[in-house]
This record gives C-alpha cells, structure tokens and sequence, in this order.
C-alpha cells in the first residue's frame, strides 16, 4: 500500500501540488519525531472551509470580466479548487461594505413595514455572487451519504416512495434533486443518481403502528450507528426501527426514536453562516450604525430586530440564497469604529432566549443558531451563559469564534468538552494592516500568513471545530473597499485594472485542508512528538503566528471514502524527517522547512 502526497512549499514552486507516492509500511523503530494517528479515537464531523460574501468581495468580483469571474468562482468552489462548502453573509453593511445600510431605514417601524423585502442593496453584486457561488458547488456534487440529520424534516429528509419496485413490500425511494437511495458495497446507504437498479430497492418491513425496520438490496438491516452514519448491516433484530411520518406533499420521512430524521442533504452544498454587525440606526441606543451604545438596543427595538433577521432570512430564502445558520451577534464584546452592537454574555443569551430563539422557531426551524462570533477569549463566557439557562440553551446548535485574540485553542476546547453537543466554528480570520510588515500599505504577499492560517486550522480542528471560515473571500489590490479604512489581506487580491489575481500563500494553505479534508469526514485524534527545539522562523504578530520552534503541527480526518487525510504543518526554518504513525502501520516522511503537506492514508488501516 502507499500514501498520497501534496505538498506547498516556500523554497519551491510546489503549491497544492502532488509528489511521489510513499510505501505504506509495519511500523518500525525511529528516532525522532513522530506524528501518530489514532484510528480508533473519532470526534466531530467536519463541515467544511469557506470565506465570507463581503459586499467589498462582491464589489470586486464585479469588475472582473467574465473569464476572470469564472477562474474565481472555480479556484474557490470548484471540484479542481479549494472546494470551499461553508460561507458567512453578513446582515446590513459591515466595515468591508462601500457605505453603511440598511434594509428598513423608517424610524419606530416596528412592524418593519418599510422592510425591503426585495433587498434591492444586495441584489445589485452581492446575492449574484453567491449564487454563483451554490451552483458550482452543487455542480460538484457526487454520491451524498446518508445519515442522521436533525429534528425538522424539510426537503432533504423527505422520500417519494415507488411501491413494489422489486416485488411485494418492496419500495424504491427518491430523495430531493431524483437522487435515489441505493445499498452501495459494504452496505454504506448513499443517494446517487440511479447508478444500479439493482441495488435502489427496500424492503419495508411493518413492525407496529408507524414504526418500520428497513432492509437494503443486500437483504441486511438499515442500522444507524452513533455517529449518525447509516449502514445496511444489521442482522434480524439488530437494526434500527423507524417512524414512518407523512407528509403532505405525499413523500414520507423516517425518524428515529429519539427524534432525529434521516437526511439525503448533500454534505457538498453551500452552507451559509449569516452574522448581523448592526441593527438599523433607529432601533440603537446611539441612534447611528457605527458603534454601540449600553445598552445597544432600545428597549422597544427588541422584539423587532428579532423580526427584523427572520425577515432577512425569509428574503434572502427568496431570492435562491438558502440560509444554514444565524449567529446571534458579530462580535458582541467590540464597540468598533464600524457597525456595531455590544451585548453581554447575559444580555445575549436573554436575547436569544427571550425573542430571538422563539421567532426562529416558528419561522425557520431549519436556521441553526450560533451564540458569540467573536475571539476565542470570552468564547466559555458566552457559551456558558447560553449554556445556562433552559430557555436558550434549546435554541444553541452552535458557538462561532474568531482569532484576534490569540489562538487560545484551550478555550475551544473548554467548550467541546463541556458542551460535546454545540457545534464549534472559526467564523473569522484575517490579518489586519497592523500586522504586515513595517511600511507596507497595500496588501503583499506573505508565506508566513498562509502559516499562521494554517497553524490556526490545525489548532481549532484539534480542539473541536467544526469548519474554518476566512473573512473576505476577494479585496482589491488597497485592501478594500472598507468605508472606515480598515483595510485587510485576503487570499486573493485583485488588480481590477490589470485583470490579475494576486494568489496569496493563505490560499495554498487553506487548500491542504478543504480539498482534503472533505465534508462529512470526522476529526481523529493526532498526537505530535517533538523531542527537540527547532531553529525557528519569524512570526508576524500578536495572533496568527506559527513560529516552528515546538515542531510539526497536525491534524487529521477519517473522510467518508475511508480513506484518512493527515495535513502536517513545519513552520520552522529546517527540514524536519519524521514518522507517519496510524495503528500498526508507519510512513517514514519528510517535511521540508517553511512547507504544508497533506497525506492520504488508504482505507482499512
């Protein structure tokens, strides 16, 4: 057997490019370091990487001409480039919009009357570019796996039901899009586009009342396991019983005792993270978008702001942009010089739990909701205050962080371990002006950015993320546009007058984990031996430094082929050889000084 290898490299021209395969071998002795994975420890599944739909990235993906548009919407969500699933939108401007807006400007509209349901602002470049954006990635789209899902049973969770495809009590079943469920080899259930006729039938077997034991083509039982993965493997009286539901259309959903539905959704969709910097100027206390007062909100103001982002959502919803999750605030600990609202840990929570939580749920039950988006050191604080009262914490899917304050990867950690069932996500990274180079004041190209991105990834994944989010996912070549100056990096830049994309090593960087790394795969423990100091290389700053003095850095996944993809980071200023341990079987590698390789370990290890 042998490992797949794709390397970047400083000191070459290698850039997500693969090398020579290497022999997959017994373990064996080594002196030096060892980076050793652990099969049989399997945590949390994987969503995806992403950027953020910035009216500043939009703005300039406009001026691209619509080849250069192309090479964009393919390098970032296409199968040959980083293959990005997760994005974030935010609600109203942010500082990287061209001027602050609003979608009701009417003051005391509490009703939101005035709301511009049509969302005539974001219509003219930002929703055109993520739709282009959701029909790459679902052009992408291959066999989707089926799993369990969550307690709502919308249109991935429903099945159109062909009686007697096969004979008496048997049924083929159709999922969203006539992808068809079918038993694949070694009984993995998949929805795919009727591949085999043979392998698409069910049986279904009455057992009481609603409830039914399903049978895939290999005459096994359908039995879903504790990470929620679905196999027709069970023998009689081994497999999972289901509650048949139906529906109105006529389709059926299954769902399991404790609640959970079964769910055909692709994993390679677009998943969109929708986070609000400020409400309209008339809800505030300040009675402008920039800043925040204390309290931020006007008293009278809260029960419609809460209206004011489900109406948000319903319109987007309309227009072909499906939201997945809602974070509650942007930032909530920040009173920035841009748009802006400040809450305290209690005041989120009595928020979410009070107005926010309820209007949701009757309105879109389908939007997850996620406390904090901000940096990691007040993330226990929030999650915790949430966590702590029953009437929020049943609203909480999830808690969004960001990386300004430092990695402090033990607070994310704190959490996953606390509250295993909050979904954990890196929501915003980039790197400030404050952090480049002295004297430069336009954005440059920097290998150590696409270093500290990657050190970053490696230390949330560790502690119990979900996915990465980038912030802008283009800015022109000043770092812009940002209506306060507050000018950014980005992993791609453009030179609107030249028609050139400027690649930065962030872009590289991020490509070792979300073109490898895929959805649905799940995070397995990695441990990293270091027996010595490393000649160290220089770090940019206060956050998002990798530095190499401790040695390699790793993370690793168990991907839904089976096959393990183990991304190893050397930030330091030599080679370093070292062994790839994963059970009983060893790799002996090399990881070149200043490089980011990512290792495809075959199945079955």
């Amino acid at each position: 057997a042998t490992v797949k290898v794709v390397r970047s490299t400083k000191d070459t021209e290698d850039r997500l490019s693969w090398q020579p395969e290497l022999p997959l071998v017994a373990d064996f002795a080594f002196d030096g370091p060892v980076v050793e994975v652990v099969p049989s420890e399997v945590d949390q599944e994987i969503l995806g990487f992403g950027g953020a739909f910035t009216e500043a990235a939009a703005t300039t993906f406009s001026k691209l001409t619509p080849q250069m548009q192309d090479i964009v919407i393919e390098q970032y969500f296409g199968a040959s480039g980083l293959a990005y699933t997760l994005g974030r939108v935010p609600i109203n401007s942010c500082d990287f919009s061209v001027d602050s807006y609003s979608f009701d400007d009417t003051p005391g509209d509490f009703e939101l009357k005035d709301f511009d349901t049509n969302l005539g602002h974001d219509k003219k470049e930002i929703i055109p570019l993520i739709r282009r954006a959701i029909e790459k990635v679902e052009s992408t789209v291959s066999d989707t796996h089926v799993r369990l899902g969550g307690k709502v049973a919308g249109k991935w969770e429903s099945l159109k039901v062909f009686d007697g495809i096969q004979g008496p009590g048997t049924a083929a079943l159709q999922s969203e899009g006539g992808r068809f469920l079918s038993t694949e080899a070694g009984g993995a259930v998949t929805a795919n586009n009727l591949k085999s006729v043979a392998s698409t039938f069910f049986t279904l077997k009455e057992v009481s009342g609603d409830s039914v034991a399903l049978l895939g083509a290999n005459g096994k039982h359908l039995v879903v396991s504790k990470d929620g993965s679905v196999k027709a493997s069970g023998d009689e009286g081994s497999g999972t019983t289901f509650v048949r539901v139906k529906n109105a259309d006529g389709t059926i959903s299954l769902r399991v005792p404790e609640g959970q539905y079964l769910t055909a959704e692709p994993m390679e969709r677009l998943r969109l993270l929708a986070s609000p910097w400020s409400p309209p100027a008339w809800m505030k206390t300040n009675s402008v978008m920039d800043g925040s007062g204390t309290p931020c909100l006007k008293g009278e103001a809260t029960a419609s702001w809460a209206k004011y982002l489900a109406k948000w959502i319903s319109s987007y919803t309309a227009a072909g942009v499906p939201i997945w999750a809602l974070s509650v605030q942007n930032e909530p600990t920040n009173n920035a010089g841009w748009e802006a609202c400040t809450l305290t840990p209690q005041e989120e929570a009595d928020f979410l739990g009070t107005h926010l939580g309820p209007t949701l749920k009757k309105e879109h039950p389908e939007v997850s909701i996620f406390v904090f988006d901000d940096s990691k050191h007040m993330l226990p604080d929030y999650v915790s205050a949430a966590m702590q009262q029953p009437g929020t914490a049943q609203y909480v899917q999830g808690a969004a962080f960001h990386w300004y304050s430092g990695d402090l990867f033990d607070k994310v950690a704190w959490v996953h371990q606390q509250h295993p069932e909050v979904m954990l996500l890196a929501s915003e990274a980039t790197y400030e002006r404050r952090m480049w180079k002295a004297g430069m004041l336009e954005p440059y190209s920097d290998w150590r950015f696409g270093e500290g991105y990657a050190h970053d990834i490696i230390g949330d994944l560790n502690a119990g993320a979900v996915g990465w989010i980038d912030w802008n996912l283009l800015l022109d070549d000043k770092g812009g546009p940002n209506h306060i100056g507050n000018v950014c990096d980005a992993a791609v830049v453009i030179d609107a007058k030249q028609q050139i994309l400027n690649v930065h090593p962030q872009y590289y960087y991020i490509g070792h984990f979300s073109k490898f790394l895929v959805p649905g795969s799940r995070h397995v423990t990695t441990k990293v031996s270091a027996p010595k100091k490393y000649k160290p290389s220089q770090g940019p700053g206060p956050y998002g430094t990798c530095t190499g003095e401790g040695g390699l850095e790793a993370t690793s996944a168990l991907r839904p082929d089976g096959q393990t993809a183990v991304v190893v980071l050397n930030c330091a200023d030599e080679d370093i050889d070292f062994k790839l341990l994963a059970g009983s079987s060893a790799v002996k590698a090399s990881a070149p000084r200043r490089s980011i390789t990512t290792y495809i370990l075959p199945a079955a290890l």
